[in-house]
Protein backbone atom coordinates (compact mmCIF):
# COMPACT_ATOMS: atom_id res chain seq x y z
CA UNK A 1 0.00 0.00 0.00
CA UNK A 2 1.49 3.32 -1.05
CA UNK A 3 1.73 6.06 1.54
CA UNK A 4 1.28 9.61 0.36
CA UNK A 5 2.66 12.48 2.44
CA UNK A 6 1.78 16.09 2.27
CA UNK A 7 4.41 18.65 1.28
CA UNK A 8 4.58 19.79 4.91
CA UNK A 9 5.02 16.21 6.15
CA UNK A 10 7.71 15.52 3.56
CA UNK A 11 9.56 18.62 4.72
CA UNK A 12 9.35 17.43 8.29
CA UNK A 13 10.76 14.01 7.38
CA UNK A 14 13.64 15.58 5.45
CA UNK A 15 14.46 17.79 8.42
CA UNK A 16 14.55 14.79 10.74
CA UNK A 17 16.80 12.90 8.29
CA UNK A 18 19.15 15.88 8.10
CA UNK A 19 19.43 15.97 11.88
CA UNK A 20 20.07 12.22 12.01
CA UNK A 21 22.81 12.46 9.39
CA UNK A 22 24.48 15.32 11.26
CA UNK A 23 24.18 13.41 14.52
CA UNK A 24 25.75 10.35 12.93
CA UNK A 25 28.64 12.44 11.65
CA UNK A 26 29.14 13.93 15.11
CA UNK A 27 29.07 10.53 16.81
CA UNK A 28 31.51 9.16 14.25
CA UNK A 29 33.92 12.00 14.94
CA UNK A 30 33.67 11.30 18.66
CA UNK A 31 34.03 7.55 18.34
CA UNK A 32 36.81 5.42 19.77
CA UNK A 33 40.23 5.33 18.04
CA UNK A 34 39.38 1.98 16.49
CA UNK A 35 36.35 3.61 14.96
CA UNK A 36 38.39 6.24 13.15
CA UNK A 37 37.69 9.14 15.51
CA UNK A 38 41.33 10.23 15.97
CA UNK A 39 41.98 13.95 16.09
CA UNK A 40 44.84 14.54 13.68
CA UNK A 41 47.66 17.07 13.51
CA UNK A 42 50.42 17.77 10.98
CA UNK A 43 52.03 14.64 9.60
CA UNK A 44 49.05 12.40 10.39
CA UNK A 45 46.91 10.83 7.66
CA UNK A 46 43.96 9.08 9.30
CA UNK A 47 42.71 7.70 5.98
CA UNK A 48 46.02 6.02 5.11
CA UNK A 49 46.84 5.53 8.80
CA UNK A 50 50.35 6.97 8.58
CA UNK A 51 52.36 9.20 10.91
CA UNK A 52 55.33 11.22 9.61
CA UNK A 53 58.10 11.91 12.12
CA UNK A 54 61.10 14.18 11.58
CA UNK A 55 64.76 13.25 12.10
CA UNK A 56 67.46 15.94 12.24
CA UNK A 57 70.81 14.22 12.52
CA UNK A 58 74.39 14.62 11.28
CA UNK A 59 74.72 12.33 8.27
CA UNK A 60 77.90 14.12 7.17
CA UNK A 61 80.76 15.82 9.00
CA UNK A 62 82.87 14.73 11.99
CA UNK A 63 79.97 13.51 14.16
CA UNK A 64 78.23 11.49 11.43
CA UNK A 65 80.13 8.20 11.30
CA UNK A 66 80.80 7.71 15.02
CA UNK A 67 77.41 8.93 16.32
CA UNK A 68 74.78 10.25 13.90
CA UNK A 69 74.60 7.38 11.42
CA UNK A 70 74.45 4.44 13.88
CA UNK A 71 72.09 6.27 16.23
CA UNK A 72 69.67 7.06 13.40
CA UNK A 73 69.93 3.47 12.18
CA UNK A 74 68.76 2.34 15.62
CA UNK A 75 65.61 4.44 15.23
CA UNK A 76 65.04 3.14 11.70
CA UNK A 77 65.45 -0.48 12.78
CA UNK A 78 62.97 -0.13 15.63
CA UNK A 79 60.25 1.41 13.47
CA UNK A 80 60.81 -1.09 10.66
CA UNK A 81 59.96 -3.79 13.17
CA UNK A 82 56.96 -1.82 14.45
CA UNK A 83 55.60 -1.27 10.93
CA UNK A 84 56.02 -4.93 9.99
CA UNK A 85 54.12 -5.88 13.13
CA UNK A 86 51.12 -3.78 12.11
CA UNK A 87 52.27 -0.36 13.25
CA UNK A 88 51.02 1.46 16.33
CA UNK A 89 47.36 0.45 16.52
CA UNK A 90 47.47 0.21 12.73
CA UNK A 91 49.36 3.46 12.15
CA UNK A 92 52.59 3.03 10.16
CA UNK A 93 55.56 5.32 10.86
CA UNK A 94 57.46 7.22 8.18
CA UNK A 95 60.73 9.00 8.99
CA UNK A 96 61.56 12.27 7.24
CA UNK A 97 65.34 12.56 7.61
CA UNK A 98 67.52 15.65 7.13
CA UNK A 99 71.28 16.10 7.50
CA UNK A 100 72.06 18.67 10.22
CA UNK A 101 75.86 18.36 9.80
CA UNK A 102 76.05 18.99 13.59
CA UNK A 103 75.73 22.68 12.75
CA UNK A 104 73.15 24.85 14.59
CA UNK A 105 72.42 27.05 11.56
CA UNK A 106 71.88 24.02 9.32
CA UNK A 107 69.70 22.48 12.04
CA UNK A 108 67.41 25.51 11.94
CA UNK A 109 67.23 25.40 8.14
CA UNK A 110 66.35 21.71 8.11
CA UNK A 111 63.77 22.20 10.86
CA UNK A 112 62.08 24.94 8.85
CA UNK A 113 61.97 22.66 5.82
CA UNK A 114 59.97 19.93 7.54
CA UNK A 115 58.19 21.40 10.57
CA UNK A 116 54.83 21.61 8.79
CA UNK A 117 55.15 18.05 7.42
CA UNK A 118 55.71 16.07 10.64
CA UNK A 119 53.89 15.44 13.89
CA UNK A 120 57.04 15.56 16.05
CA UNK A 121 60.80 15.08 15.81
CA UNK A 122 61.81 11.51 16.59
CA UNK A 123 65.41 12.71 16.76
CA UNK A 124 67.32 15.95 17.13
CA UNK A 125 70.96 15.03 17.63
CA UNK A 126 73.39 17.25 19.49
CA UNK A 127 73.26 19.78 22.31
CA UNK A 128 74.10 23.02 20.44
CA UNK A 129 71.95 21.96 17.47
CA UNK A 130 68.94 21.01 19.59
CA UNK A 131 69.18 24.20 21.63
CA UNK A 132 69.06 26.10 18.34
CA UNK A 133 65.50 24.86 17.70
CA UNK A 134 64.05 25.11 21.23
CA UNK A 135 62.20 28.36 20.51
CA UNK A 136 60.94 26.98 17.19
CA UNK A 137 59.54 23.85 18.82
CA UNK A 138 57.80 26.04 21.42
CA UNK A 139 56.31 28.16 18.65
CA UNK A 140 55.05 25.08 16.84
CA UNK A 141 54.08 23.21 20.05
CA UNK A 142 56.07 20.27 18.70
CA UNK A 143 57.66 17.55 20.81
CA UNK A 144 61.33 16.88 20.10
CA UNK A 145 63.10 13.67 21.09
CA UNK A 146 66.57 14.94 21.89
CA UNK A 147 69.51 12.70 21.07
CA UNK A 148 71.31 14.84 23.59
CA UNK A 149 71.67 14.47 27.34
CA UNK A 150 72.01 18.20 27.95
CA UNK A 151 70.28 18.67 31.31
CA UNK A 152 69.14 22.21 30.50
CA UNK A 153 66.72 20.72 27.97
CA UNK A 154 64.76 19.25 30.89
CA UNK A 155 63.49 22.77 31.55
CA UNK A 156 61.81 22.86 28.13
CA UNK A 157 58.34 21.33 28.05
CA UNK A 158 58.60 20.11 24.45
CA UNK A 159 61.98 18.40 24.86
CA UNK A 160 62.21 14.65 25.57
CA UNK A 161 65.42 13.38 27.18
CA UNK A 162 66.51 9.76 26.88
CA UNK A 163 68.79 8.64 29.68
CA UNK A 164 70.95 10.30 32.32
CA UNK A 165 72.13 13.85 31.48
CA UNK A 166 75.79 14.72 30.91
CA UNK A 167 75.79 16.77 34.09
CA UNK A 168 74.87 13.71 36.16
CA UNK A 169 77.24 11.48 34.18
CA UNK A 170 80.13 13.65 35.37
CA UNK A 171 78.87 13.58 38.95
CA UNK A 172 78.49 9.79 38.91
CA UNK A 173 81.89 9.40 37.25
CA UNK A 174 83.59 11.51 39.89
CA UNK A 175 81.90 9.59 42.70
CA UNK A 176 83.38 6.42 41.27
CA UNK A 177 86.79 8.07 40.87
CA UNK A 178 86.67 9.18 44.50
CA UNK A 179 85.90 5.62 45.56
CA UNK A 180 88.75 4.15 43.51
CA UNK A 181 91.17 6.81 44.78
CA UNK A 182 90.24 6.03 48.38
CA UNK A 183 90.85 2.33 47.78
CA UNK A 184 94.37 3.28 46.68
CA UNK A 185 94.92 5.48 49.74
CA UNK A 186 94.53 8.81 47.87
CA UNK A 187 92.37 10.99 50.09
CA UNK A 188 92.44 14.21 48.06
CA UNK A 189 92.61 13.21 44.40
CA UNK A 190 93.47 15.95 41.93
CA UNK A 191 90.78 16.42 39.29
CA UNK A 192 90.65 18.35 35.99
CA UNK A 193 88.24 18.74 33.09
CA UNK A 194 88.57 19.50 29.37
CA UNK A 195 85.22 20.41 27.84
CA UNK A 196 83.84 21.42 24.47
CA UNK A 197 83.12 25.15 24.30
CA UNK A 198 79.39 24.87 23.63
CA UNK A 199 76.16 23.69 25.27
CA UNK A 200 77.35 20.10 25.54
CA UNK A 201 80.59 21.10 27.21
CA UNK A 202 78.81 23.51 29.51
CA UNK A 203 76.57 20.76 30.84
CA UNK A 204 79.58 18.61 31.64
CA UNK A 205 81.24 21.58 33.33
CA UNK A 206 78.09 22.25 35.38
CA UNK A 207 78.21 18.68 36.65
CA UNK A 208 81.92 19.00 37.38
CA UNK A 209 81.47 22.14 39.46
CA UNK A 210 78.47 20.67 41.27
CA UNK A 211 80.48 17.55 42.09
CA UNK A 212 83.23 19.70 43.59
CA UNK A 213 80.67 21.07 46.02
CA UNK A 214 79.33 17.60 46.84
CA UNK A 215 82.61 15.74 47.26
CA UNK A 216 84.60 18.28 49.23
CA UNK A 217 87.75 16.15 49.40
CA UNK A 218 88.23 16.39 45.61
CA UNK A 219 90.88 18.89 44.52
CA UNK A 220 89.81 20.93 41.49
CA UNK A 221 93.21 21.69 39.94
CA UNK A 222 92.51 22.60 36.30
CA UNK A 223 89.79 23.43 33.78
CA UNK A 224 90.22 23.92 30.04
CA UNK A 225 88.03 24.15 26.95
CA UNK A 226 88.50 23.55 23.24
CA UNK A 227 86.74 24.72 20.08
CA UNK A 228 85.37 22.28 17.51
CA UNK A 229 87.66 23.95 14.99
CA UNK A 230 90.79 23.15 17.03
CA UNK A 231 93.22 20.69 15.50
CA UNK A 232 95.80 20.53 18.29
CA UNK A 233 95.31 20.12 22.03
CA UNK A 234 98.75 20.79 23.46
CA UNK A 235 97.65 23.78 25.54
CA UNK A 236 94.81 21.88 27.21
CA UNK A 237 96.94 18.83 27.94
CA UNK A 238 99.83 20.95 29.26
CA UNK A 239 97.46 22.67 31.67
CA UNK A 240 96.30 19.33 33.09
CA UNK A 241 99.82 17.93 33.30
CA UNK A 242 101.32 20.96 35.03
CA UNK A 243 98.46 20.94 37.55
CA UNK A 244 99.11 17.28 38.30
CA UNK A 245 95.55 16.17 37.55
CA UNK A 246 95.25 12.45 38.34
CA UNK A 247 91.72 12.16 36.88
CA UNK A 248 90.63 14.20 33.85
CA UNK A 249 87.02 14.45 32.69
CA UNK A 250 86.54 14.73 28.91
CA UNK A 251 83.24 16.27 27.81
CA UNK A 252 84.20 15.91 24.17
CA UNK A 253 83.38 14.17 20.91
CA UNK A 254 85.28 10.99 19.92
CA UNK A 255 87.71 12.53 17.42
CA UNK A 256 88.74 15.19 19.92
CA UNK A 257 89.00 12.68 22.78
CA UNK A 258 91.41 10.66 20.64
CA UNK A 259 93.46 13.78 19.90
CA UNK A 260 93.66 14.78 23.57
CA UNK A 261 94.57 11.31 24.83
CA UNK A 262 97.15 10.88 22.07
CA UNK A 263 98.70 14.30 22.73
CA UNK A 264 98.95 13.52 26.44
CA UNK A 265 100.68 10.20 25.75
CA UNK A 266 103.23 11.91 23.53
CA UNK A 267 103.93 14.29 26.43
CA UNK A 268 104.40 11.38 28.82
CA UNK A 269 101.20 12.21 30.71
CA UNK A 270 98.91 9.30 31.64
CA UNK A 271 96.03 10.31 33.91
CA UNK A 272 92.82 8.32 34.32
CA UNK A 273 90.50 9.69 31.65
CA UNK A 274 86.78 9.89 32.53
CA UNK A 275 84.73 10.24 29.35
CA UNK A 276 81.18 11.47 29.00
CA UNK A 277 79.35 8.94 26.84
CA UNK A 278 79.54 10.98 23.57
CA UNK A 279 83.34 11.12 23.88
CA UNK A 280 83.61 7.43 23.08
CA UNK A 281 83.21 5.54 19.81
CA UNK A 282 84.41 2.06 18.92
CA UNK A 283 86.22 3.58 15.95
CA UNK A 284 88.90 4.84 18.36
CA UNK A 285 90.11 1.25 18.60
CA UNK A 286 91.08 1.33 14.92
CA UNK A 287 93.77 4.01 15.37
CA UNK A 288 96.58 1.57 16.19
CA UNK A 289 97.27 -1.42 18.45
CA UNK A 290 99.37 0.81 20.69
CA UNK A 291 96.58 3.33 21.04
CA UNK A 292 94.10 0.54 21.79
CA UNK A 293 96.35 -0.62 24.60
CA UNK A 294 96.47 2.92 25.97
CA UNK A 295 92.68 3.20 25.90
CA UNK A 296 92.29 -0.10 27.74
CA UNK A 297 94.69 1.05 30.45
CA UNK A 298 93.52 4.62 31.00
CA UNK A 299 89.92 5.23 29.84
CA UNK A 300 86.63 5.01 31.71
CA UNK A 301 83.36 5.79 29.93
CA UNK A 302 80.35 6.91 31.97
CA UNK A 303 77.26 5.56 30.23
CA UNK A 304 74.36 3.18 30.86
CA UNK A 305 72.60 0.19 29.44
CA UNK A 306 72.85 -3.53 28.92
CA UNK A 307 75.99 -5.05 27.46
CA UNK A 308 75.51 -5.81 23.77
CA UNK A 309 74.55 -9.45 23.48
CA UNK A 310 73.17 -9.83 27.02
CA UNK A 311 69.94 -11.67 26.25
CA UNK A 312 69.05 -11.84 29.93
CA UNK A 313 67.76 -8.29 29.42
CA UNK A 314 64.49 -8.49 27.44
CA UNK A 315 65.06 -5.14 25.74
CA UNK A 316 68.44 -6.30 24.45
CA UNK A 317 67.02 -9.63 23.30
CA UNK A 318 64.29 -7.85 21.33
CA UNK A 319 66.80 -5.45 19.79
CA UNK A 320 69.17 -8.23 18.75
CA UNK A 321 66.32 -10.15 17.07
CA UNK A 322 65.39 -7.03 15.10
CA UNK A 323 69.01 -6.32 14.22
CA UNK A 324 69.29 -9.82 12.76
CA UNK A 325 66.17 -9.23 10.67
CA UNK A 326 66.46 -5.59 9.62
CA UNK A 327 70.13 -4.57 10.08
CA UNK A 328 72.21 -7.76 9.78
CA UNK A 329 75.42 -5.85 9.05
CA UNK A 330 75.14 -3.76 12.23
CA UNK A 331 78.08 -4.23 14.58
CA UNK A 332 77.81 -3.73 18.36
CA UNK A 333 77.41 0.00 18.90
CA UNK A 334 76.20 2.00 21.88
CA UNK A 335 74.81 4.79 19.69
CA UNK A 336 72.66 2.33 17.75
CA UNK A 337 71.43 1.09 21.13
CA UNK A 338 70.64 4.66 22.21
CA UNK A 339 68.64 5.31 19.03
CA UNK A 340 66.69 2.10 19.47
CA UNK A 341 65.83 3.03 23.08
CA UNK A 342 64.92 6.55 21.96
CA UNK A 343 62.47 5.11 19.44
CA UNK A 344 60.84 3.00 22.16
CA UNK A 345 60.04 6.18 24.13
CA UNK A 346 58.62 7.83 21.00
CA UNK A 347 56.47 4.72 20.44
CA UNK A 348 55.14 4.94 24.02
CA UNK A 349 54.12 8.59 23.53
CA UNK A 350 52.37 7.87 20.22
CA UNK A 351 50.68 4.80 21.66
CA UNK A 352 49.25 6.80 24.55
CA UNK A 353 48.14 9.64 22.28
CA UNK A 354 46.28 7.17 20.05
CA UNK A 355 44.65 5.63 23.11
CA UNK A 356 43.52 9.15 24.05
CA UNK A 357 42.16 9.64 20.53
CA UNK A 358 44.35 12.70 19.97
CA UNK A 359 47.23 12.69 17.47
CA UNK A 360 47.54 16.47 17.41
CA UNK A 361 50.65 18.15 18.80
CA UNK A 362 48.64 19.22 21.83
CA UNK A 363 47.55 15.61 22.26
CA UNK A 364 51.15 14.42 22.13
CA UNK A 365 52.21 16.90 24.81
CA UNK A 366 49.36 15.70 27.02
CA UNK A 367 50.40 12.08 26.45
CA UNK A 368 54.04 12.88 27.24
CA UNK A 369 53.26 14.75 30.44
CA UNK A 370 51.18 11.84 31.72
CA UNK A 371 53.41 9.08 30.35
CA UNK A 372 54.82 7.80 33.64
CA UNK A 373 57.05 4.74 33.34
CA UNK A 374 58.42 3.51 30.01
CA UNK A 375 59.72 -0.05 30.27
CA UNK A 376 62.98 -0.25 28.30
CA UNK A 377 63.57 -3.86 29.28
CA UNK A 378 67.00 -3.11 30.71
CA UNK A 379 68.22 -1.93 27.31
CA UNK A 380 69.24 1.52 28.49
CA UNK A 381 69.66 1.46 32.23
CA UNK A 382 66.71 1.88 34.56
CA UNK A 383 63.19 2.25 33.21
CA UNK A 384 62.52 5.82 32.16
CA UNK A 385 60.16 7.93 34.28
CA UNK A 386 58.41 10.99 32.81
CA UNK A 387 56.22 13.77 34.15
CA UNK A 388 55.43 17.43 33.58
CA UNK A 389 58.07 19.15 35.78
CA UNK A 390 61.74 19.72 34.96
CA UNK A 391 62.93 17.13 37.49
CA UNK A 392 60.40 14.66 36.09
CA UNK A 393 61.69 15.25 32.57
CA UNK A 394 65.04 13.82 33.70
CA UNK A 395 64.09 10.19 33.03
CA UNK A 396 67.00 8.44 34.77
CA UNK A 397 69.89 9.29 37.10
CA UNK A 398 71.78 6.01 37.02
CA UNK A 399 75.05 5.21 35.27
CA UNK A 400 77.70 2.55 35.04
CA UNK A 401 81.41 3.23 34.62
CA UNK A 402 82.84 1.08 31.85
CA UNK A 403 86.40 0.12 31.04
CA UNK A 404 87.55 -0.74 27.53
CA UNK A 405 87.87 -4.47 26.84
CA UNK A 406 88.25 -5.61 23.24
CA UNK A 407 87.43 -9.23 24.11
CA UNK A 408 83.71 -8.56 24.73
CA UNK A 409 80.88 -7.20 22.54
CA UNK A 410 80.87 -3.42 22.14
CA UNK A 411 84.23 -3.39 23.97
CA UNK A 412 82.65 -2.25 27.24
CA UNK A 413 83.32 -3.92 30.59
CA UNK A 414 81.11 -2.77 33.45
CA UNK A 415 83.44 -1.79 36.29
CA UNK A 416 81.03 -0.21 38.76
CA UNK A 417 77.66 -1.82 38.26
CA UNK A 418 74.61 0.36 37.80
CA UNK A 419 74.36 3.07 40.48
CA UNK A 420 73.08 6.56 41.30
CA UNK A 421 75.66 8.68 43.07
CA UNK A 422 74.77 10.76 46.13
CA UNK A 423 75.38 14.02 44.24
CA UNK A 424 73.35 12.95 41.19
CA UNK A 425 70.49 11.79 43.40
CA UNK A 426 69.90 15.24 44.88
CA UNK A 427 70.57 17.44 41.82
CA UNK A 428 67.69 19.73 40.92
CA UNK A 429 66.80 20.94 37.45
Amino acid sequence: MAIHLSRRARGHVLSVLTVLVALGTFLSACSTPGGGGIKAGPGVDTAKKTIDLGVLTPLSGPVAAPIGIPLTKGIETYFKAVNDSGGIDGYKITLVEKDSKYDPQTQVQMYNQIHNQVLMLAESLGSPTTQAIVSLSERDKMLVSAASLDSILARQQYMILIGTPYRLQVENGLEYANKVAAQKGVTNPKIGIISQDDAYGQDGLTGYNEAMGCYTNLSNVAQATYELTDTTYTAQVTKMKQAGAQFVVLTAIPTVAAGIIGTAAQAGYFPQWILNSPAWANGLLAVSPQFTGLLQQSVWVVAQGATWGDRSQPGMAEMLDNVAKYAPDQKPDGYFQFGYAEAKVTYAILKKAIANGDLTREGLLKAFNSLGTVDLGGLFGANAQYGSSANQRVPTRDNSVYGIDTTIPNNFKNLSGDFVGSCAAKSNF
